[in-house]
């Protein structure tokens, strides 16, 4: 339910700066359609507006209108500094699962031959 508070109140605006920062396409299509993307937006929002509890969606929806309304400048500066973070964190995790998989291995056609030719009979 607070995914939807996100869509609705958040996800407008980063997909603005976004396309002020050209990281867009001209498609016509949403630009923030990442799921990792909007769990992190959510779970930072909570973190920075202290929400808790059983209602979290409805306390979440009014904190973020009323920082919207109150400084929007501030509130944008808030998601550009989470999109910049986001950014560099999905660039951390994207790089390591590739050195994950490790560089080519060149003597792996050569243990196996080996493997073969030392097999006891």
């Amino acid at each position: 339910m607070s995914r939807i508070v996100i869509r609705d109140i958040v996800i407008p605006i980063v997909e603005r700066i976004l396309w002020e920062q050209r990281h867009h396409t001209s498609f016509g299509h949403p630009i923030v359609q990442d799921q990792n993307f909007e769990e992190f937006i959510e779970e930072e929002m909570r973190r920075h507006f202290g929400v808790l509890g059983a209602n979290d969606c409805q306390h979440l929806r009014e904190q973020l209108e009323e920082a919207k309304k109150n400084d929007p400048y501030a509130f944008e500066y808030l998601l550009r500094q989470l999109v910049e973070k986001y950014v560099k964190l999905a660039t951390k995790i994207r790089t390591a699962k590739k050195l994950e998989d490790g560089p080519p291995d060149r003597f792996s056609e050569v243990r196996k031959k080996y493997k073969e030719m030392i097999r006891p009979y």
